[in-house]
């Protein structure tokens, strides 16, 4: 059956089971789920629900503490099993829908780019080699799938340049690390969100970084992990 049929012939039949005896309000509900079921396709259904959800990911690992072996098709964590195997009916009425566990992380990281990194690196200077010249440390912070990233780099006519300093967030394993790595975030992982830092030896050598990251890992309560 066409996936955009799917959730459509699902409402019929339930419409034909209810008869005359369905609440308005459940007949509206319906009404309003057969209007909009030839627009859900299976995409539309992963896109507007499962990217924005606490339990999807883009790839997983398949198997126990194998970090080498990755499936790279999308993921969801609540149920365990591969997006592309659940069909669209399951996923539109997937009721472990959550996006807190996001804004909470969302959240510390914008109170550790505030409150911590940002007086930590008010007077220190970045060197740009592309542009030889030094400047101000200023950062970005990117919501991904189960983590987020803050980037240190600095300003350019409005925009941002990264450097090769990145700080994530982690609250469960992502193959994106790589095996080794993943390997290193797993033993590290307690049960709570952990940092990780991924940068050049040399950057962090030139400002002096690692004291204050373990400070801020210290005071949060988080674990670190360097990459």
């Amino acid at each position: 059956m066409d996936n955009r049929n799917e959730i459509a012939s699902a409402v019929r039949e339930a419409k034909k089971n209810l008869g005359e005896a369905a609440d308005f309000r459940v007949a509206d509900a319906l009404d309003i789920l057969e209007g909009m079921a030839p627009f859900l396709d299976r995409e539309a259904v992963v896109k507007i629900k499962c990217k924005s959800c606490d339990n999807y990911a883009s790839s997983s690992f398949p198997l126990s503490r194998d970090f080498y072996a990755v499936d790279e098709g999308e993921y969801c964590h609540a149920r365990q099993a591969s997006i592309k195997n659940l069909t669209v009916s399951k996923l539109a009425s997937c009721s472990y829908y959550s996006h807190q566990a996001s804004l909470d992380l969302t959240d510390l990281g914008k109170k550790i780019m505030e409150e911590d990194l940002a007086p930590a690196f008010k007077d220190r200077k970045l060197y740009d080699r592309s542009k030889f010249a030094s400047y101000s440390v200023a950062f970005r912070l990117i919501p991904m799938p189960g983590m987020v990233c803050i980037q240190l780099g600095h300003e350019v006519n409005g925009c941002f340049a990264c450097s090769d300093i990145k700080i994530y967030l982690v609250r469960r394993l992502d193959p994106g690390f790589g095996a080794e790595a993943s390997l290193k975030i797993s033993l590290a992982m307690k049960g709570g969100p952990i940092m990780v830092v991924q940068s050049g030896l040399q950057t962090r050598r030139q400002l002096d970084i690692d004291y204050v990251l373990d400070w801020i890992a210290e005071r949060r309560k988080m674990d670190i992990v360097y990459l």
